[in-house]
Parts: structure tokens; C-alpha cells; sequence
């Protein structure tokens, strides 16, 4: 079998860039790696000869359109051109193969060109459909008074052709799959794999240092991710003796809602710092997120020995009543209530906590590789 995975981002780096390179590593460890392609990427297992980079563009294009944007064209996105480029540079190296494996934005052109060469194409989509992002993003904008312009007409049209274009499309969670199967998708392109968490990494708390109620929130700081729901929920409950840490970097979308709550003193907003310590010193993980594809950081927690607030639409693997709870997106009421509940009941603090260790022991990052691999040699013999 021969695969060419290719990916517009840093392979190893950050985000998608990380899920691709646990996946990369996978792939070339059962000796079907035959290509990547990628924007750059930072030190790996996989031999430099099969790796074709554009590494020049981040110095051409991205650093300088990126600070375009920030103090001048302020409503421009430069993911869009540099996506668009990355696919227009990238169809360089795509030659014949048996699997063309690549990211939603970044293939448009070369996924075409992979089925000319008779190759089985898959999309890596790691959101939900776009025309749901689209849709809920813009209901929250609206709501904030902010206009959300990441998908325009003409690149939101481009993404549902690359989808529809693919042979199949990788998803990893029930909300992914909903958002496909409401806008019509047909189901037999959809492979859904869970992703995956280092639990040696990730491990749960031996004993805190404080008997303080403690209330953890991880992510990029934005509308998207629903933290401004947990910000007016804790302002509201005004519990005794109890914090909530909210870690990340603050997105513009944000900023004058983290404004709203700087002032109270049981809000911490500490910027990064080492996950594997503050979740260590918590009780609760809560994560009321809007849109996602599966967020990583409900892994770790879960790894981490830590009961879960979220959503439905958080991609999580977290089973309702049994590693914490799921609660219906937007909803103030609910979140304070389970919060609350926790805060009132610590004995299942650590009862779910200890459930959801145990059962997020079943995804692993080497099992989300395996299934991947699993999957390749399906399609391949359908």
C-alpha cells in the first residue's frame, strides 16, 4: 500500500498539525507512508526523503499577511489564501499512490488530480460540516454583536466541493457524523475515528495541596469554544471557598467578555502553563463548547482522573452520568446545576473521575493510528 498524506500546517506542531503527525507516524510505522506533504514541520521518526515541505511560504506569505491582518486588514482571514496556495504548490508532489489522504481547505485541487492518478482519496475533516460551523458560528456573532466572516460564499462552496469530491471523509465523534448526515451526506463516506490522549503523559491526581473547590476550563479563549456561558454560570453561583482557572490565550472575540469578569477574584485567567499540574490541583473539567470535531483537551482531562462538563457538540467521548455529564449547548441553568452538583457532592468527584480514567484508556493515540491503518486496508480491498 502507498499513502500520501498531506497536510497545509506544521507538521508536529500545534493543533491539526499534531493530530497529523500522530497519525503520520502510524502510517510510515506499517510501512505505507510513500509521501508527506506538508507546509513545514518539526522533528519526526519519518525518513526526511519521504517528506516534501514548504517552508518558505510561512516566511513569504503567512508571518507577513498574519501581521496585515492584525494591524491593518483586521476582518481578513490569511488562513484562506495561504490554504488556497499551499493546495495550488502541493499538486507538485502528488503522483500515483493508493491512498491520497489530506485536510479539509487544503486539497481542493490536489484531491482531483489524486483520482486522475486512480488513487482513493479521504479528507480529514476534524469539525463539524461546514455549513453547521458556519451556521452556529454566525448565530453566536450575531448574539455578541460581532459579524463572523470565515466562510464566505465562495470558500464555504469550495469546501463543501472538496468533501463531496473525496472517495471518504475521516470524522472523529456523533456530532461530527449528525452535522454530515443533516446536510445530506451520504453515510458510507464517513469513517469515524475517535481520537487519542498520551495516558502516560496524562495520569490521575495522587492528593491536592488544597481542600479548595477548583473548576478548570482548557482552550482557546473564544465564543466558539462556549466560555462565555462558563464565565456568567461561576459569576452567577458565587461559591464559597472554590475557583475557577480558565487557561488559555484570549481571542479578540472574547476580550471584552473576559473584561466583564476580570474583576472577580475567583477567576483566575493565568495564560498558559503546565496542564499536567493544574489538572492535578482541580476537580472538575468543564468545556461548554459550541462547535468542535472532538476536543483533545476532554482526553486528557479524562486522563487525568477528572469528571467532565460538556456538550454534545464537543466531540467528546465522555458517557453521560458515568464520567460526568453532557449538557445541551448555551444553557446557563444546566451548567450551574452541575457544577453545582459536583461542588455539593465530592465523593463523585472521584468516583467519576476514576470511571473516566478507566475508560479513556481506550483511546490511545497508538489504537487512533491502528484504526486509521485498519481502515486504509478496507477501503482498499472495497
Amino acid at each position: 500500500m502507498k499513502v500520501i498524506y498531506s497536510i497545509g500546517s506544521t507538521f508536529g506542531g500545534v493543533g491539526i498539525g499534531n493530530l497529523a503527525s500522530r497519525a503520520g507516524r502510524v502510517i510510515e510505522k506499517n510501512k505505507a507512508l510513500y509521501k508527506l506533504i506538508c507546509l513545514d514541520y518539526k522533528k519526526t521518526s519519518i525518513p526526511k526523503e519521504k517528506i516534501k515541505s514548504f517552508w518558505p511560504l510561512k516566511y513569504l506569505f503567512w508571518y507577513p499577511l498574519k501581521g496585515l491582518q492584525r494591524y491593518i486588514f483586521t476582518k481578513y482571514n490569511p488562513y484562506l489564501f495561504l490554504d488556497n496556495f499551499y493546495d495550488f504548490m502541493s499538486l507538485i508532489h502528488v503522483k500515483k499512490c493508493d491512498i491520497f489522504h489530506s485536510w479539509r481547505g487544503h486539497s481542493y485541487r490536489a484531491i482531483k488530480k489524486a483520482k486522475r492518478l486512480g488513487a482513493i482519496t479521504i479528507v480529514e475533516n476534524a469539525s463539524s460540516h461546514p455549513i453547521t460551523q458556519s451556521k452556529i458560528l454566525q448565530e453566536e456573532y450575531k448574539k455578541y454583536g460581532l459579524k463572523f466572516s470565515a466562510y464566505k460564499k465562495k470558500s464555504l462552496s469550495r469546501a463543501i466541493k472538496e468533501l463531496e469530491n473525496a472517495d471518504y471523509i475521516t470524522i472523529p465523534s456523533d456530532f461530527v457524523e449528525k452535522s454530515f448526515l443533516d446536510n445530506g451526506f451520504p453515510k458510507k463516506k464517513l469513517i469515524k475515528i475517535p481520537f487519542g490522549v498520551d495516558i502516560k503523559r496524562f495520569s490521575p491526581k495522587k492528593s491536592k495541596k488544597d481542600d479548595k473547590f477548583r473548576a478548570i476550563f482548557v482552550g482557546s479563549i473564544q465564543l466558539r469554544k462556549g466560555v462565555q456561558y462558563l464565565l456568567q454560570a461561576w459569576d452567577e453561583l458565587k461559591l464559597k471557598n472554590a475557583e475557577l482557572i480558565v487557561v488559555g490565550r484570549v481571542w479578540d472575540d472574547a476580550k471584552e467578555i473576559v473584561k466583564q469578569y476580570k474583576e472577580n477574584p475567583s477567576i483566575k485567567f493565568p495564560g498558559f502553563m503546565d496542564l499536567k499540574e493544574i489538572y492535578s490541583e482541580s476537580d472538575v473539567f468543564v468545556f461548554p463548547s459550541i462547535e468542535e470535531g472532538s476536543a483533545l483537551v476532554t482526553y486528557e482531562a479524562m486522563a487525568s482522573g477528572l469528571p467532565i462538563i460538556t456538550t454534545f457538540n464537543s466531540g467528546a467521548v465522555t458517557r453521560n452520568g458515568k464520567d460526568g455529564f453532557i449538557i445541551p449547548i448555551r444553557d446557563i441553568k444546566v451548567l450551574k446545576e452541575k457544577i453545582k452538583y459536583f461542588y455539593d457532592h465530592p465523593k463523585q468527584i472521584e468516583k467519576m473521575g476514576k470511571s473516566a480514567r478507566k475508560y479513556v484508556e481506550k483511546f490511545t493515540w497508538e489504537k487512533y493510528g491502528d484504526n486509521l491503518v485498519k481502515e486504509y486496508k478496507k477501503i482498499s480491498k472495497s
